[in-house]
């Protein structure tokens, strides 16, 4: 369960919430800054995603579970963590006008735990299975990630480089890669299935979305899975697909 613990100071903040109603909506921003604990233990839930409103506002929280979210509209508003062996329920948070300080506490799971890493040892034995270029990114990496979107992160970290298709019939639905002197097609696939929008798309995908990405071949094949996917798979018993392409 996900329990949110308000400072003395917050409660200050929170008297002059009424106070704001009819104030311009640009000066009724707010933000979010606080830390994610473990229930029993007390310490620090390191690289969780913590929700606030929707999956769009979204921090990484560092290694010592501190998180901070900007540009938040006052009122209330939902709150949720993620992260790997814990579980939780979405709790509620007063937003006032001007910066809030929350504790967000999550009950720790070890047989989610145990699940989920047999799920993730599944996704690298396919892999390792694959001969040639291969370049995962597991939650830990990402976590630690400041890039833009997904697509910023592949063109620094994994080497992809997209280029103009040609002599492909594409329909504006694939981009191409060039990798090793060639120019291939790009195909994408989001928690096994595949992704219409092709590689060109991968500027939509936020980090702190994301719990694992592979990448074969350049970019010739990109895996891509959300945090609700691995979490879902986890709790059945989920065996990855072959790669698509056969590459």
């Amino acid at each position: 369960m996900i329990r949110i613990r308000w400072t003395a100071s917050t409660c200050a903040v929170a008297l002059a919430a009424a106070c704001i109603a009819a104030a311009p909506a640009a000066a009724q921003r707010a933000s979010v800054r606080g830390q994610v604990v473990d229930t029993r233990s007390g310490q620090p839930v390191p690289h969780a995603a913590v929700h606030v409103g929707d999956n769009r506002t979204t921090a990484v929280a560092d290694k010592e579970g501190r998180f901070f979210l900007d540009h938040l509209r006052p009122g209330s508003r939902a709150i949720w963590a993620e992260a790997p062996g814990y579980t939780g329920e979405v709790g509620v948070v007063e937003i006032p006008r001007g910066p809030v300080e929350v504790t967000v506490q999550m009950q720790s799971d070890p047989v989610r735990l145990e699940a989920l890493l047999v799920t993730t040892n599944r996704f690298d034995r396919r892999a390792r299975s694959y001969a040639g270029s291969v370049r995962v990114f597991k939650q830990s990496d990402l976590a630690q990630m400041w890039y833009p979107n997904l697509a910023q992160l592949l063109q620094s970290r994994a080497r992809v480089r997209p280029t103009t298709c040609r002599g492909y019939s594409t329909q504006g639905r694939l981009g191409c890669v060039s990798f090793r002197g060639s120019t291939s097609m790009s195909r994408v696939y989001v928690d096994e299935a595949p992704w219409i929008g092709g590689s060109e798309s991968l500027a939509d995908f936020q980090i702190p979305d994301l719990a694992r990405v592979e990448v074969f071949a350049g970019g010739r094949e990109v895996r891509v899975y959300t945090r609700q996917f691995m979490n879902w798979a986890s709790k059945r018993p989920f065996v990855p697909t072959p790669l698509g392409l056969g590459i």
